[in-house]
């Protein structure tokens, strides 16, 4: 997968070492990051998700980005070793809530999709939790189905390409 993508109003790269304060302020903030075990509370646990991501992308080729507004580190979007137990990657993705509601997810993962496409990945995964409505018309609206149900909670997405 390629370092660098374009959108019409986005630009998403690969995260630096130097990203890691910037992306902090988005993973410790409860609004915005509300999955796995919520908000971080250390720049550590930052620089660790940030490590990880290096290792996947140097093992896979498996990218995830920074999504920059004007320069501005306004989420993250990019595809990791998937939950559902097949080798298919999965999608994640994450937009600070001030900026939540205009498309800017959407548009990452319109982004991030053409890409895993031109990369030649087959399938790729999205898991989402059922009450995450805005999360569910995005991967909905990017052509994903869904596939199954699991604890009642989380809903499974797939896209073949």
């Amino acid at each position: 997968m390629v370092a660098e993508l374009a959108t019409r109003r986005l630009r998403l790269s690969t995260f630096g070492p130097s990203d890691a304060a910037d992306l902090h302020v988005l993973f410790s903030d409860p609004r915005t990051h509300t999955i796995g075990g919520g908000p971080f509370t250390s720049i550590g646990q930052t620089g660790r998700w940030l490590a990880r991501r290096d290792q996947v992308r140097a093992d896979l080729g498996f990218v995830w980005y920074g999504v920059r507004l004007n320069g501005t580190l306004i989420g993250n979007c990019g595809v990791f070793p998937g939950r559902t137990g097949a080798v298919e990657p999965e999608i994640g993705y994450l937009i600070h809530w001030p900026f939540q509601g205009r498309g800017f997810a959407g548009e990452a993962v319109g982004a991030l999709l053409g890409e895993c496409r031109r990369a030649g990945i087959g399938r790729v995964w999205a898991t989402i939790r059922e009450r995450n409505a805005a999360s569910r018309r995005i991967v909905e609206r990017h052509g994903m189905s869904l596939i199954r149900t699991e604890l009642e909670d989380l809903l499974f997405y797939a896209l073949k390409f």
